[in-house]
């Protein structure tokens, strides 16, 4: 199944049925100063997101991949590794040793560049720095700069250059403009990735790059942004949901594949020169494998290193908290989108811990994406699964105007299950989304009084939210009660009120309704 060059695009059913078949093929031309006997073949293999320590139903993970890696180079010919990152976040053991065993990990695959996307950015700049001097491979983000130098960070790169036998083949990275947002990382500027993008790609080609490919993700429609700018031949991105899908308008190839290494896409590139009129041009075509790697067994050592972090991580986290007496739903659509019992009760917790007059989180701060069953024994594995994230309790004073301003920004992006969708605690709200952004609050109280705009409330939240998190900036100047040095992970808290009675029981009671 081929295209040629300025061929229509193909539907992605079109293409999956074509991988399945044994590949499409899909043609470019990028400029090169130099020649080499033709054609040169080499291969792509991506993979992202690898946080889990254990595979899914017999597919997937960092040992699996390995195997694979090991496999591809062993049939002969040269093979490219490139890991779309998203990985040292959200996992259990991430929010103990910030990402240290996704590295050590990954060390031990042989990997040749890794994209450091928003989730790489987690755990903080300088903790992201850390692990990039760990790391035996180039971790590269190409919009994100010092502040003070305008360089990329100490220990990241923002490109790298690869050599595929004779090709050049030149890897950026984008990370969302936003992630100075949803991370804690105030060394750094997030840059617009098209525009960077646009550039370094251009800078690579100058240098002698054959090839360009960029690694990105989907958070915020950044991979759109990074395909529109035309800067790349290849753009790797992930999209949640996907198994694999493929797209080609006749310049660039565009791809995603499943997280956790379930799945592998491998593209088989051929390139080759041709001199006309005295400019010498690279023409290149590439095959493209879906690899399932439930057919793949783990690498021996990788998998015993693994085992050794899960056994080191269930000796803390076996312990049983209590019990759950209703069922709950904490994945993504029940979290981001209306009235959700488990955020109820986490909410409850931290008004009553920081004996404050109202708590408002976030949906996204529940990455636990499951259905958890009546009589489910909760232990702190489960709710480590369900805050990842190293939050801590912060009490704030805002004003009624505050509140609501939070709010109408938290309840704006319902359309799309943002994760700053909001949850309360001692409020009701109603919001009608069926209008616009910013006038969708129609009514609101606290402790079953109407909100003064001028009233001031004791409000608890987490660090992130305080910090402006989430695009919460309407917080980070609120004055602090009680700072986030003097108080409990939101994790902590809730293990606490659920540890004093055995036993807790989520409910819905109408706090937040949503028209439509």
């Amino acid at each position: 199944m081929g295209f040629g060059r300025g061929a229509r695009r193909r539907p992605v059913v079109a293409l999956l049925l074509g991988i399945l078949a044994g590949g499409i093929l899909a043609g470019g031309i990028s400029a090169c100063g130099t020649a080499w006997a033709d054609p040169t073949r080499f291969t792509i293999l991506y993979a992202h997101s690898t946080t889990e320590l254990e595979d899914v139903q017999g597919r997937g993970g960092i040992a699996r991949l390995a195997t694979l890696v090991r496999q591809e180079r062993a049939a002969g010919g040269t093979v490219l590794v490139l890991h779309g990152g998203q990985a040292l976040a959200p996992s259990v053991l991430s929010f103990y040793d910030q990402g240290a065993h996704v590295i050590d990990l990954l060390n031990g695959v042989g990997i040749d560049a890794m994209a450091a996307l928003n989730r790489e950015f987690h755990h903080g700049d300088d903790v992201l720095m850390t692990r990039a001097f760990e790391a035996s491979f180039p971790m590269v983000v190409s919009n994100a700069v010092d502040r003070q130098t305008g360089k990329p960070l100490d220990g990241l790169e923002d490109r790298a250059m690869l050599n595929a036998g004779p090709v050049r083949v030149g890897v950026l990275a984008a990370t969302p403009a936003r992630t100075g947002e949803i991370t804690r990382s105030p060394r750094t500027d997030f840059l617009p990735p098209g525009p960077v993008l646009a550039r370094k790609a251009k800078d690579l080609r100058n240098a002698g790059a054959d090839l360009v490919v960029a690694l990105t993700g989907d958070s915020g429609g950044t991979h759109r942004e990074v395909i529109a700018s035309g800067a790349a031949d290849i753009v790797l991105y992930q999209d949640r949901g996907r198994v694999v899908a493929v797209d080609y308008d006749g310049k660039t190839l565009n791809a995603t594949v499943e997280p956790q290494a379930a799945w592998v896409l491998a593209l088989d590139v051929t390139a080759e020169t041709v001199t006309k009129g005295g400019a010498t041009r690279t023409v290149w075509s590439s095959g493209v494998r879906a690899i399932d790697t439930a057919t793949v067994p783990p690498d021996p050592a990788l998998d015993a290193q693994a085992k050794a972090y899960r056994a080191r991580l269930d000796s803390m986290l076996g312990m049983q908290v209590g019990r759950l007496d209703t069922a709950i739903d904490t994945r993504r659509e029940a979290v981001r989108a209306s009235e959700n019992a488990f955020a109820n009760t986490v909410a409850d917790s931290l008004r009553e811990a920081m004996e404050a007059d109202v708590a408002l989180i976030n949906g996204g701060s529940f990455r636990g994406d499951r259905a958890y069953a009546a009589g489910t024994v909760w232990t702190r594995r489960d709710i480590q699964t369900e805050f990842p994230f190293h939050d801590t309790a912060v009490l704030i004073e805002v004003t009624g105007q505050q509140l609501r301003e939070a709010l109408e920004f938290g309840v704006s992006g319902i359309e799309q299950l943002q994760g700053r969708f909001p949850h309360l605690s001692n409020a009701r709200v109603t919001v009608d989304a069926s209008r616009p952004p910013g006038q969708r609050v129609v009514a609101l109280t606290v402790g079953g009084k109407p909100v003064e705009p001028m009233a001031r409330f004791r409000l608890a939240t987490g660090s992130y939210l305080a910090n402006g998190g989430d695009g919460y900036a309407m917080l980070s100047t609120a004055p602090r009660l009680v700072d986030d040095r003097d108080a409990d992970f939101v994790s902590t808290i809730l293990a606490s009120r659920i540890a004093r009675t055995g036993s807790f029981a989520p409910r819905l009671d109408g706090r937040l309704t949503v028209q439509r």
